[in-house]
């Protein structure tokens, strides 16, 4: 038997590997439902997804998952334009194409950045004549600070690269959260020449599912033996019993030849300490960020920007507004609005805002509308507005987090037939966990046929 703590993406997915295996497990969830920060909401027409989105198509574990899953026919690309735009002193700027992350790959499409004033984009163009030291890791901002010049650092890495974590970017590892672009910039001919040569799906970056991403979640649960999910069951005790394991969780206590912490760093940490007081000071060591995002819809006469892309990120500190972001679903998929209806989705909190996540319901709707009326030619109020927030949700890899996580392997590799898995350490979106998740349930199922 296999224990797996927490029952987000990453559990799930050690689960399904379990399964597949024909291996026994029991997955533990503290709360009432499974999937963590994944969650679909549909209400009066609208599709509304409380957490991620979609999937990428570059990191192509979740997509694999889902063929297996037999959700191949329900993907779907986002809708062209699938234009992006910054938002700098009240004016959406559209990201160029081709780009990455806001880094232009092509001479035109650095000559057509306005977000940047012309020293900037001159700049930007000197990249690939800059010298790649061999440092060990460095912040975002450190990092583009260096390559690209000072004026992307709040123009570009803030709104794009920091958004994506809600994070400090002059905390953030760029070794740990954009791999990808450490490696570009080792390339001979720079980051821009790198990425440009990476082939690129005409039909977009990103895909969704027809329902919601909830779908992946049932979908994964019915795949899975009766009885092998408890939900309402917080795991709060993990001891060592001879050559084995067992978990606590309320009144059961449950023997296990291994078990899987899949839960937030902190979490784990908790049940950590009694076993190995330096793995829980690591894992205390990831801070987490509180995010809330707001879902809110209107009939499509009551808004007339054309609505044309995917949403904007705001450059914080060239701005007066609270929002950190906001996404037009209706123009970006399909399904997800009635007919002649709009549906938009704004972002607050982060590093940089943590009161927000506090915020009573009305304060954090009529902030999203104040932000985004002027700006989008919204005329009344929304017929629909859903408030979904997320604590101490937001793993944080700072600099030094690879380190960090190498040092917690170690301790954990003095404790057999425990794994730890999750977003707070090795993984980075669902793609990541899911490939996390798989690996982590395979080599569980490896070590208990070892040792039996």
């Amino acid at each position: 038997m296999i224990v797996v703590v927490g029952g987000g993406i990453t559990g799930l997915a050690a689960a399904f590997e379990l399964a597949r295996r024909g291996v026994e497990f029991l997955l533990l969830e503290s709360s009432p439902r499974l999937g963590g920060l994944i969650h679909t909401e549909r209400r009066d027409g609208f599709t509304i997804d409380a957490g991620p989105d979609s999937l990428l198509v570059q990191k192509p574990a979740a997509i694999q998952l889902c063929e297996e899953l037999g959700l191949s026919g329900q993907l779907m690309a986002a809708r062209p334009p699938r234009t992006a735009y910054v938002l700098r002193d009240g004016r959406l700027h559209a990201l160029p194409s081709p780009s990455v992350l806001g880094i232009p790959t092509s001479l035109a499409a650095l000559w057509r950045y306005d977000l940047l004033d012309w020293p900037a984009r001159m700049r930007v163009a000197l990249e690939p004549l800059i010298p790649e030291p061999a440092t060990e890791d460095e912040s975002v901002a450190a990092f583009f600070r260096r390559r690209f010049g000072a004026a992307t650092v709040d123009l570009i890495a803030e709104p794009l690269l920091g958004g994506i974590h809600a994070g400090d970017i002059e905390r953030l590892s760029m070794r740990s959260a954009f791999p990808r672009l450490v490696q570009a910039a080792r390339q001979r001919g720079g980051i821009a020449r790198s990425l440009a040569g990476v082939p690129r799906a005409e039909t977009g970056m990103f895909r969704a599912l027809r329902g919601g991403m909830a779908d992946l979640v049932a979908a994964i649960e019915r795949t899975l033996p009766g009885g092998a999910v408890r939900r309402n069951s917080a795991v709060t005790a993990i001891e060592r019993r001879g050559s084995g394991w067992t978990v606590t969780a309320g009144a059961d206590r449950i023997d296990a030849s291994a078990v899987i912490l899949s839960a937030p760093a902190h979490a784990a940490a908790a049940l950590l300490r009694p076993l190995d007081v330096d793995a829980a000071q690591l894992c205390d060591r990831v801070p987490y960020v509180s995010t809330t995002s707001v879902a809110l819809g209107w009939k499509r006469r009551d808004v007339s920007h054309p609505l044309a892309g995917s949403g904007f990120v705001v450059a914080r500190r060239h701005n007066n507004v609270r929002i950190t972001a906001c996404t037009w679903v209706s123009s970006k998929w399909d399904h997800r609005a009635p007919a002649d209806h709009v549906l938009l989705r704004a972002f607050a909190g982060g590093a940089h805002d943590p009161g927000a996540v506090d915020l009573d319901e009305r304060a954090l709707i009529d902030m999203a509308v104040r932000d985004l009326a002027p700006l989008l030619g919204i005329s009344a109020a929304p017929i629909l507005a859903r408030v979904f927030r997320a604590r101490n949700a937001g793993a944080q890899h700072l600099v030094g987090h690879a380190g960090r996580t190498a040092a917690l392997a170690r301790r954990i590799s003095n404790l057999p037939g425990l794994f730890v898995a999750g977003s707070g350490f090795e993984s980075i979106g669902i793609p990541d966990c899911v490939t996390n998740g798989r690996r982590t349930g395979g080599a569980a199922a490896d070590y208990v046929r070892m040792e039996s």
